[in-house]
């Protein structure tokens, strides 16, 4: 999974992510955005997870769902209709690349510490 972070024209932050992660970068742009204190419970969650002290961590945004578990992370789209507590069938191809996308929560750690450094980064420059 490849990513790239930047700020557009405006000083918002962007997260890119490569072909069939493309929602992740969306949730990292839209949900994520500058919010420290949300990054900061979100690393938090993900230790918890790795500690085996909670099973299961989901954050309904505005656009997006995020559910974590010991394993991987799903991005799904609210706008897709799927009812976010009931699973994926197995089969299931989703149309838009930019709906849902999945990866491991170690890949996803690694997204969201690099992530918080380029926000903090950025955030000093003003």
């Amino acid at each position: 999974m490849d990513y790239e972070y930047t700020i557009d024209e405006y000083g918002k932050v962007l997260a890119r992510f490569s072909i069939g992660h493309e929602a992740i970068g969306l949730w990292f742009t839209e949900e994520l955005a500058k919010d420290r204190h949300v990054i900061a419970e979100l690393l938090d969650r993900i230790r918890q997870l790795e500690e085996r002290k909670i099973n299961r961590f989901d954050i309904q945004g505005r656009e997006f769902q995020l559910r974590l578990n010991w394993d991987q992370i799903e991005v799904i789209a609210l706008a897709l209709g799927i009812d976010v507590d009931e699973e994926l069938p197995e089969s299931t191809n989703l149309y838009d690349q930019e709906s849902y996308s999945e990866c491991g929560l170690q890949d996803f750690k690694q997204a969201v510490l690099r992530w918080e450094e380029f926000v903090l980064s950025k955030l000093k420059l003003k």
